[in-house]
């Protein structure tokens, strides 16, 4: 009779829970008699409230909570299995992990499912699942959306292996998933990915070619930041603009020396955010070139070479009239 009694009292309460604090409440009158939820869960009575408690989850045991989130995730529904996947993950249960995977493993399952558990696995135990990542990133059978999110799980690993998978996907036949690696590899910034990402300048995609030189730039290597100096010697005008603005932040002299020499560049444009550039980065070395282009037909080019003039201290600010 007890147990009955108690069982009718979790009934009435899940079915009159409106606002947090009578969440708190059902919360811990559910902690408090574990026992009488579990077998009230086990007989199947709680089918009905089962969003109400994946809204309190967070609030119960972790015992508690692992054995629901353990029988949600089989649900037959797709959005209480999903939303039993985003409550293990923000309660970093690694508990399941091993039945995760079984279910990941099925290219039959929804997409969010399969995402939620790439994460769970990437947040809660990344050393002991990076293969299984990896191996999704790598696999162009795969959903590209999935692939991608795998490879920000990796972002979690950092090992030779997954430095390994992230160069590879720079190969990769599908635009997204090498901006996907370019990406990561730049969150990375890993000296040992020097090699690919700077062979990832050449890419045809605008946006791997951004993220691999904000990977570069980023390095604590000077190999990177030379290898960003070459390059933007060798590519045309409108690409040296777009190397400008993203590699000027850096503040490094080996950086400043090579937008210095694009100050006697032919091109009107490069000229233009080259000047700017010394002027946002004042490098001294580079005030007898800012002086060749004070009288520069271009209004532009004369106004931010005469500010970084000013900022670099090759002259005095009233000479100018700015």
């Amino acid at each position: 009779m007890l147990i009955a009694r108690l069982m009718t009292d979790v009934l009435e309460l899940l079915s009159d829970v409106e606002s947090v604090n009578q969440r708190k409440e059902v919360a811990e009158y559910i902690n408090s008699h574990p026992d009488e939820f579990v077998s009230l869960f086990e007989s199947d009575k709680l089918e009905s409230h089962r969003d109400v408690i994946l809204d309190l989850v967070d609030l119960l045991s972790t015992k508690l909570a692992v054995i629901f989130i353990e029988r949600v995730i089989g649900d037959s529904n797709s959005r209480i299995r999903v939303r039993g996947l985003q409550a293990a993950y923000r309660m970093r249960i690694d508990s399941l992990n091993s039945q995760l995977v079984d279910i990941l493993a099925s290219t039959e399952e929804e997409f969010e499912v399969r995402k939620w558990i790439v994460h769970i696995l990437g947040s809660t135990d990344p050393a002991s699942y990076g293969r299984v990542l990896r191996r999704i990133a790598r696999d162009e059978r795969e959903d590209v959306n999935l692939r991608k999110e795998a490879v920000f799980a990796l972002t979690r690993v950092k090992s030779d292996e997954t430095l390994g998978t992230l160069c590879a996907l720079l190969g990769d036949s599908s635009t997204e998933m090498r901006e996907s690696g370019a990406w990561a590899l730049s969150n990375i910034s890993a000296p040992e990915s020097f090699n690919c990402l700077l062979a990832a300048l050449e890419d045809e995609s605008e946006k791997v070619r951004d993220w691999a030189i904000r990977g570069l730039r980023d390095m604590d290597d000077s190999r990177a930041l030379q290898g960003l100096a070459d390059t933007i010697m060798k590519v045309p005008p409108n690409e040296q603009v777009r190397m400008i603005r993203l590699i000027v932040e850096r503040r490094s002299e080996i950086i400043l020396r090579a937008i210095t020499q694009l100050l006697g560049s032919e091109d009107v444009e490069v000229l233009r955010v080259a000047s700017w550039a010394v002027g946002v980065s004042p490098y001294p070395p580079a005030v007898p070139a800012l002086r060749d282009l004070i009288d520069h037909a271009d209004e532009q080019v004369r106004y931010y070479s005469k500010v970084a003039l000013v900022r670099c201290g090759g002259i005095d600010p009233t000479e100018l009239h700015l």
